[in-house]
Order: structure tokens, then sequence, then C-alpha cells
């Protein structure tokens, strides 16, 4: 998890319309995804593909109905980055195999970060409301994010991972629309990702694949698939291990 630092920024970033594609793809990449998600959302009436100009306004606090966050602040975050990122043997029968069932809109590691964000909706939206001198946190229930799908590691190796940002805003039990209070959110880190990987466990299942158990947290990887081939896509961890042998690091 990290705060988006701006809301621009992340809208060329993640976002596209309908010429011009976010700096990360472009139109052409296969398995590029990108979806509005959240009871929030769907209240606002955003669905579908996620276009850079209407990104960029929500990441700043507005509403396609015209409602605005209240209270807005020159230091606002415009929102918070929850990044998903699957098991490596997920990625390689993903896109080395060619199993066409794990991404996508319809995949199965979307509908596990879909279903790990209704969890996190549903039990930690929060914000803080001020009535006759005293402030409260109140739970809502709604969010507004996107969520991007994203197909390799910065070494470039296949590395299905989904953004979903989330928008600074959520609807209080006022009816109005109010900063989200993110602290539950950012605390139960390690909890959201256990219950992705539950979640995600769960799709591959579905699909036939076998899993075993790997390391805290309910990480797993695909049985069958060799530790070789593991290590061969994962250029990314040799440089972080390289590192940090030269650095004299040997804890997490």
């Amino acid at each position: 998890m990290a705060s988006v630092k701006s809301a621009s920024g992340a809208a060329n970033y993640f976002g596209k319309d309908d010429f011009v594609s976010g700096e990360y793809y472009t139109d052409e990449k296969a398995g590029e995804v990108s979806i509005w998600g959240g009871e929030g959302a769907a209240a606002a009436g955003l669905g579908g593909t996620v276009y850079k100009e209407t990104f960029a306004k929500v990441l700043n606090g507005e509403l396609p109905s015209g409602d605005r966050v209240m209270d807005q602040r020159e230091t606002r975050r415009p929102g918070y980055d929850l990044t998903f990122s699957a098991p490596k043997s997920v990625s390689v029968m993903a896109y080395i195999a060619g199993d066409k069932r794990i991404l996508g809109p319809d995949g199965a590691h979307t509908k596990a970060v879909q279903q790990t964000m209704a969890w996190v909706e549903k039990n930690l939206a929060e914000t803080r409301i001020t009535k006759d001198g005293k402030t409260e946190t109140v739970k809502t229930g709604n969010l507004v994010y996107a969520l991007f799908q994203h197909d390799t590691s910065r070494a470039l190796d296949p590395q299905a991972h989904i953004h979903a940002i989330v928008a600074n805003l959520t609807r209080g039990p006022d009816d109005k629309i109010h900063a989200l209070h993110a602290d539950r959110i950012w605390s139960s880190n390690t909890v959201i990702g256990s219950i992705y990987h539950s979640f995600l466990r769960n799709e591959m299942e579905k699909l036939g694949y076998q899993v075993r158990q790997e390391g805290k947290h309910g990480t797993f990887e695909i049985v069958g698939v060799p530790k070789e081939v593991l290590e061969t896509f994962s250029q990314r961890r040799e440089q972080i291990m390289e590192k940090a042998a030269e650095l004299g690091i040997v804890s997490p």
C-alpha cells in the first residue's frame, strides 16, 4: 500500500482516453485491464473502462454528479494504491503457459482482487465527521476505486499485478462526500494480503490447479511449476537479494 501523491500524475500513469494510453502501457498491450469498482463508484455512475479525465477528477475529489469532497485542503492526498501481486507460478501459467482464464476482466486474478476489495469496502471504509464540536470516526461501507492490471515487474519478468487506486473520498451517513479515513486500511495491510491470497487460491483451484502453501500470510505456489522456472522469471528478486548481500542485510 502507498499514497498517491498526484492526481494528474496517477491519471497519466494509469488512465487512458480514446486516443492516448497511460504511460505504462499502450492500447495494443495484451492483457491490459482497467475497470471501476466499489459501491461508491456504482452510486456515482462510474463503470467499465477507466478514462484519464474522469479518473483525474475523481482523485481530485469530484464525482460525475458534481458532488465534491467537503473541506478540500491543499495538502489533501488524492488516494491510495493497494497493489495485489500474484504468486510467480500464477504469472508463469498465465503469460508463459498461456492460460487465458487467469487474466482479464473476468479472469481468476481480477475476481480475487474484486472479492478482496469488497471485503475492504465493507469492513474498513471509514470517515471522520465533526458534529457539535466532537469528531468521531464512522463506518461508511462505500469506496470509489479503479483497478488496473499490469503485466511485468520492473525487471520485465512476467508478473501479474493489479493496482487498486482508492480515491480519498467516501459518502458518509449524512449523504455528503467526505475524505476517506484510511487508518484501518493502512493497519490492515497484512490482513488484506492474506485475504487476497485466500481468494486467489480458491479461484485457481476452481480452474483445476493444485496449490501448496509458501511462506506466511497465505502465500502459495502452483504445484508442478518447477522451482528453476520460478527462479528464471524472478530477476527482480535476484536483484534485491544481491543488493541485500552487498549491504550485509540478512533480516526481512
